[in-house]
């Protein structure tokens, strides 16, 4: 019961948890989704050195600060990654460049009016969809005004 209790005050607090265990099951580890921020840190560090990056994408992303061997965090790293993946999956490009995130943060900035750096990864994608709608849907709009104006100047 407490456990549940501690998971409950977790979600309150952070949001989806997620939760990562051994394949004994002897090992488990409590986990927020990382935000755009630190996985932006995460990229920044994979290039150097990718066993740091992933051990720094679990560190930040655990709720509970205990020790962990370096085999679990670097498979639980490994599991937010593919987390990550499956929440990018919408995307035109399933390996987007440095520059490209940039260019989605804008978006959702621009139409939103938040910082995109500090929402989880699925939340930022999810914004990021939302963002492309609209701005889809302004075009498509603008456009129909243009065909109309058009349309009404030259029938005279």
């Amino acid at each position: 019961m407490t456990d549940e209790i501690f998971i409950q005050n977790l979600k309150e607090k952070h949001g989806q948890i997620l939760k990562l265990t051994s394949d004994d099951q002897s090992i488990t580890a409590y986990c927020k989704k990382p935000t755009f921020e630190i996985y932006l840190k995460y990229q920044n560090l994979y290039k150097d050195n990718p066993h740091e990056a992933i051990l720094f994408l679990f560190k930040e992303c655990l709720l509970e600060k205990e020790n962990y061997n370096d085999e679990f965090m670097l498979a639980s790293g490994n599991s937010i990654i593919e987390m990550i993946k499956k929440d990018s999956e919408f995307t035109i490009n399933a390996t987007p460049q440095k520059d490209e995130f940039k260019k989605s943060a804008a978006l959702i900035r621009y139409a939103f009016q938040v910082d995109p750096y500090k929402f989880p990864m699925d939340e930022f994608y999810k914004l990021l969809e939302e963002a492309l709608w609209l701005q889809k849907h302004i075009d498509n709009r603008m456009e129909n005004t243009m065909m109309a104006a058009f349309a009404k100047t030259f029938s005279n």
